[in-house]
């Protein structure tokens, strides 16, 4: 069976190592990046399995991400990820058919 890919956008990505060898001792090959920008052009140019994306990111939100990487692809599975407990945010993700 091939190697799950896994992107991984989230501007506090040094602080997730942990989480990050879980996954490649279990077989995922994860690849990380610092904002949204970087997590589209990413999918732009490879194939990923699924997305692991922070809703807060500077410059590019991850909303925002989320709706260009859908354009790109729109079957990609995205897993929204956050700090905040703001009941919107979970309404504007679901909204745009994470």
């Amino acid at each position: 069976m091939a190697e799950k890919q896994i992107l991984w956008a989230d501007d506090e990505i040094d602080l997730l190592k942990p989480h990050i060898i879980f996954l490649e001792k279990r077989g995922y090959k994860v690849t990380t990046v610092n904002s949204g920008n970087e997590a589209v052009e990413l999918v732009e140019e490879q194939f990923f399995d699924i997305v692991f994306l922070d809703e807060n990111m500077p410059g590019v939100s991850g909303l925002e991400a989320l709706q260009s990487i859908k354009g790109i692809d729109p079957t990609l599975p995205v897993i929204m990820i956050t700090k905040s407990e703001e009941e919107h945010i979970m309404e504007e993700a679901i909204g745009s058919k994470i």
